[in-house]
């Protein structure tokens, strides 16, 4: 309950303190209900926002320090794949992995994916890979064709473990097309070698609106359809299936946690 809490806290300040900040971008003085200016206000203010960053400060050392205890056993023998996209930090994916692998991950491999991937002038090339690569027994859905809900269907396919076996869905050399062909036409970039996954997290950046950012959440939802799969963004998570404030601590627990949840459930 205590670390729960902590976590809580975590999340609320850094949720509230870029709030509170907004408020000084106007300068010294704010304007009141009723349309005055007062310089106490902006005094009130800035000690808020102070206080607030003091307390997100507090909480993330905390969850720092029992992380580790946090996420024991969460991913216990689990081999755990990383995506990244173009606009996530090093920092935030190296975390990511480091965490879950004190949570008893395995390494599956990391992957990147390019800003071509998201984006809609690539759309009608990526569609047609994503066909043309599509693993044997995967389907691509009739409904939403959606370049982001196809690639999320494929890669989920090529990437994921059945839990019914622990084998991939997908053959190594199925595998190895689907992965070979996107990277070729620069759509990922893949950094050493990719075995088949209990659980995927998808590292990005902060959530994107208009096509690239519809593009991230149909992928995220179509991985999830056959893989334990969490989207972990920075700043505000961009639906209620994400994680956000994946640069503070309590963010990335909250990514490796999901992550084992659904590998629990789904196992």
């Amino acid at each position: 309950v205590g670390w729960g809490v902590a976590i809580g806290v975590a999340l609320g300040t850094l949720l509230i303190a870029p709030a509170v900040n907004g408020t000084l971008d106007q300068g010294p003085f704010t304007r009141g209900a009723a349309g005055t200016t007062s310089a106490a206000d902006g005094d009130a203010n800035g000690a808020a926002a102070q206080d607030a960053a003091r307390q997100a400060q507090a909480a993330n050392e905390l969850l720092a320090e029992a992380s580790t205890r946090l996420v024991a056993g969460a991913l216990d023998g689990v081999p755990v794949t990383i995506i990244r996209t173009a606009d996530s930090a090093d920092e935030d994916a190296a975390a990511v992995r480091w965490l879950a692998n004190a949570a008893g991950a395995t390494k599956a491999g990391s992957l990147t994916l390019t800003e071509k991937f998201f984006d809609q002038n690539s759309a009608d090339q990526l569609s047609s890979i994503i066909a043309n690569t599509l693993p044997a027994g995967a389907q691509l859905s009739v409904e939403n064709r959606s370049p982001g809900t196809h690639a999320g269907q494929s890669l989920a396919a090529a990437l994921a473990q059945d839990p019914a076996t622990g084998d991939g869905y997908a053959s190594a050399a199925d595998r190895d097309l689907v992965l070979d062909a996107l990277a070729a036409a620069g759509f990922v970039k893949v950094d050493g070698p990719v075995e088949p996954a209990g659980a995927i997290i998808v590292v990005a950046g902060e959530a994107a609106e208009g096509f690239a950012g519809q593009a991230l959440q149909d992928f995220a939802a179509a991985l999830r359809e056959r893989a334990d799969a969490v989207l972990a963004t920075r700043g505000q998570a961009p639906d209620a299936n994400a994680v956000g404030e994946v640069d503070a601590e309590a963010g990335r627990i909250r990514a490796v946690l999901s992550a084992g949840e659904q590998h629990a459930a789904r196992g």
